[in-house]
C-alpha cells in the first residue's frame, strides 16, 4: 500500500510538471492578456505585474515555487472568486463528501447482493448476465454514462435536480 501511495505521488509530480513546462513553453502569459485587452497598461505597468506574479523568472523556478506552496496548502488566489483558492473551494467539498458517501453505499447495495447471488450460481445464465453487466458498466465512459443518467432521473423522470444539490 506504501508503495502505491509512492507510485502514485510519482505520478502527480511528473505530471505536474509536464503541465506546467507545457504552459510555460506557450506563447505570451496572462500579463500579456491583460494589456491586449486594456490599452491604458503601459510597458512599464506590464513589467511590474511581471514581477509580482513571478513571471519574469524561468519557469521552472515558478514550478518549484509552486509546488512549495501546494505542498503547504496554498492553492493561490483565484482572481475570478476575488478570495484564495481554498476558500473558494471550501464550500464544495461538504457537497463532495456527501455525493461520495452516497455514492459508495449506492454502489455496495447494489454490487455485493448481486456478487453473492452469482456466485452462489457459477456458469448460470444470472452469472454471466452479471459479468456482461460489470464488463459493461466499467467499459462505459463516465461522462456519457453522468449525462445519460441525467437525461434519465432528471428529465425524463423529474426525480433529481439536473445540476447542483437542490432545485432553485
Amino acid at each position: 500500500m506504501l508503495s502505491r501511495g509512492l507510485q502514485s505521488l510519482a505520478v502527480l509530480l511528473v505530471m505536474s510538471f509536464v503541465v506546467y513546462g507545457l504552459m510555460g513553453l506557450m506563447p505570451g502569459d496572462p500579463i500579456d492578456l491583460m494589456i491586449a485587452g486594456d490599452p491604458h497598461l503601459t510597458a512599464a505597468d506590464a513589467a511590474r505585474l511581471k514581477a509580482l506574479y513571478g513571471l519574469d523568472k524561468p519557469w521552472t523556478d515558478r514550478y518549484l515555487l509552486w509546488l512549495a506552496q501546494v505542498a503547504q496548502g496554498e492553492l493561490g488566489y483565484s482572481r475570478l472568486y476575488a478570495r484564495p483558492v481554498a476558500a473558494a473551494m471550501a464550500p464544495a467539498l461538504a457537497n463532495t463528501a456527501l455525493l461520495m458517501v452516497c455514492s459508495l453505499a449506492l454502489s455496495l447495495a447494489v454490487a455485493l447482493p448481486l456478487g453473492i447471488l452469482a456466485a452462489l450460481k457459477p456458469r448460470s445464465a444470472f452469472d454471466h448476465a452479471i459479468n456482461l453487466l460489470a464488463f459493461a458498466s466499467v467499459s462505459v465512459p463516465v461522462f456519457w454514462l453522468g449525462l445519460m443518467l441525467i437525461v434519465v432521473f432528471s428529465v425524463t423522470l423529474g426525480w433529481l435536480p439536473a445540476g447542483g444539490l437542490s432545485r432553485v
